[in-house]
């Protein structure tokens, strides 16, 4: 078996199960960097899942670093980065013998871009896992990147990957926006702020038309949910002249504009003042009208229906990553059919219900039964009308189920 020349020799450390002391004496006297996966783990590896958890790893050296990854059976399965302080202790990167240098992450990030070559100046270029770069996460607004590192593994490595995304992609520059809880978890400091060029304090965003002026430091992820653009489209599509649009957790209102700009009325919900201040501006510019309301989104539907409100023909739920872990989800289903109810009596009779999920915890299935739940109690009989996932900018891998999180049922009031 070839074994790469490239690392630097390491004391190895063997876990106290281990069952084959000869691999130990292999990998010491080639002086390599590698771990070991446990009997059936080595799977995960070899249908290109890139992580592994702590009690996964049979040996693993003494400290941090780039390592090989094997099977018991001497079996070299890629190259990765272990850190035993990380959430997932070992991060793969490479499937194959070969260096984390430049050259590699130069052909990672040029697959990425090439992948989105037909998808405009707005988009996500890079989407971790999906695009084999665990951790990394690189927006595009035109000449402008915002990037979030969210684990150990691409923070020890930045000094590599960052002059291979800009030889690639040469932006005018970069601002990071590494203020995540998965980084928090990681027990990485946050970092916000240009590293790279020059960054204007405000984004333009060009959707179809709609532009829309998003100050850098806007306090939701990478500043613009460009995961929703298919769902706008759609919206726009079967929105009428005259019909009401319901939009509940706006954000900067990219759905409400889309309604107004097909000559429905639209009224648009967030606690988020400053996004509530970009969608009235945007609205300003492009001469088109959306009421806005600020507030809690469950105690504005409430207020909506005592207060008589005419019925929509469009109610769009589309609320924040709500569950991170799988016993929240519970008290999660709870609060979705508790959001549910109102928008259900604020719904015209054959009306549409849109509900949108970003929590990997909470799939279609979990979407379908609260609406049902929810439904039942409001008397309302419901069809599933379609279900819509990530876009193309955003890839699903099949062997990463973690990178299917965005998913969209649209309901249709179907009343006999």
């Amino acid at each position: 078996m070839a074994l790469l020349h490239w690392f630097s020799p390491n004391n190895f450390v063997t876990n106290k199960t281990r069952s084959d002391p000869k691999m130990d004496i292999f990998l010491y006297a080639h002086g390599v960097d590698c771990v070991v996966a446990k009997a059936g783990k080595e799977k995960k590896v070899r249908n290109f899942y890139p992580g592994l958890f702590a009690d996964e790893l049979e040996s693993v050296p003494d400290r941090p670093g780039v390592v090989q990854v094997f099977s018991i059976h001497n079996a070299l399965l890629g190259v990765g980065y272990y850190d035993p302080r990380s959430r997932v202790a070992l991060r793969v990167y490479r499937f194959e013998d070969g260096p984390l240098d430049k050259k590699f992450f130069l052909h990672r990030f040029a697959r990425a871009k090439e992948k989105r070559a037909r998808m405009g100046d707005f988009h996500r270029l890079v989407h971790a896992e999906a695009d084999g770069l665990p951790g990394l996460v690189v927006d595009r607004f035109g000449e402008i990147l915002v990037v979030q590192v969210r684990n150990r593994a691409m923070e020890a490595l930045r000094e590599t990957w960052l002059p291979a995304l800009i030889e690639v992609v040469e932006p005018v520059g970069i601002y990071e926006r590494s203020d995540m809880d998965s980084r928090r978890q990681e027990g990485l400091p946050e970092k916000i702020g240009v590293i790279y060029g020059e960054v204007p304090q405000v984004l333009e965003v060009d959707e179809d038309g709609l532009v829309f002026q998003i100050p850098i430091a806007l306090a939701q992820k990478t500043g613009y949910y460009l995961d929703q653009r298919e769902n706008r489209r759609l919206l726009e599509q079967m929105a009428e002249p005259g019909q009401r649009v319901l939009d509940v957790y706006s954000y900067a209102g990219a759905f409400a504009l889309r309604a107004a700009r097909k000559g429905a009325y639209a009224l648009a919900i967030d606690k988020d003042l400053e996004a509530l201040g970009v969608l009235d501006r945007t609205a300003s510019r492009l001469g088109l009208r959306v009421d806005i309301r600020q507030g809690d989104a469950l105690e504005a539907l409430e207020s909506l229906t005592r207060s008589k409100t005419p019925p929509f023909q469009h109610v769009l739920l589309d609320p924040p990553t709500l569950v991170k872990k799988p016993d929240e989800l519970p008290r999660v289903k709870r609060l979705l059919v508790d959001l549910l109810r109102p928008a259900l009596r604020l719904l015209d009779s054959k009306g549409w219900l849109w509900l949108s999920s970003c929590a990997y915890y909470l799939g279609v299935d979990e979407l379908l039964e609260v609406t049902r739940r929810a439904a039942a109690d409001e008397g309302r009989r419901l069809r599933v009308h379609a279900i819509h996932y990530n876009p193309p900018d955003h890839p699903w891998s099949l062997h990463v189920p973690e990178s299917l999180y965005l998913k969209t049922v649209i309901f249709q009031d179907d009343p006999l």
